[in-house]
């Protein structure tokens, strides 16, 4: 009897702590005041997608066109000053600031691998809250785009 009860105790807590995603990176202390490296806005769902666009963009505008009730954001690349292009420390690397819903995916460097994570402007780690904002997400296409993401970091 002891034997089940404590199975059942071992399983629950197994199913209970990989149901939530988690970030893998930290919250970025400092971010508001790093460089913005370029601006633009994630279209709505209902905009139509300029087919000119680089692939990398096209697919960030499909993952994230449901933000902010459908209506899209505009958003800031920022980056970390301390941190040199392809040659990444462990830190905190760049930031997409979500201007519109005050939300940031983020992308920090540990043993020069990317790690990512999504958080509110404030710090709340929300990215349990959609399938895209899932580190496994960003880690699928920041790898899908060969020269478009160096180390982690796409570029447009």
């Amino acid at each position: 009897m002891k034997f089940i009860s404590l199975l059942s105790i071992v399983l629950s807590l197994i199913f209970t702590t990989t149901a939530f995603a988690e970030s893998d990176a930290g919250f970025p202390e400092g971010w508001d005041k790093w460089p913005i490296h370029h601006s633009g806005t994630i279209l709505g769902k209902e905009t139509s997608i300029p087919s000119d666009l680089p692939p990398i963009v096209i697919e960030t505008m499909k993952t994230y066109n449901w933000i902010n009730d459908g209506k899209g954001s505009a958003y800031n690349v920022r980056l970390n000053p301390a941190q040199k292009a392809g040659n990444y420390e462990d830190a905190p690397t760049g930031v997409l600031e979500l201007v519109d819903i005050k939300v940031l995916l983020v992308t920090e460097h540990l043993i020069g691998e990317p790690q990512y994570g999504v958080f509110t402007t404030d710090g709340k780690d929300i990215s349990d809250a959609h399938p895209s904002l899932n580190p496994s997400a960003c880690t699928t296409c920041h790898t899908g785009y060969g020269d478009a993401c160096i180390a982690g970091i796409c570029n447009k």
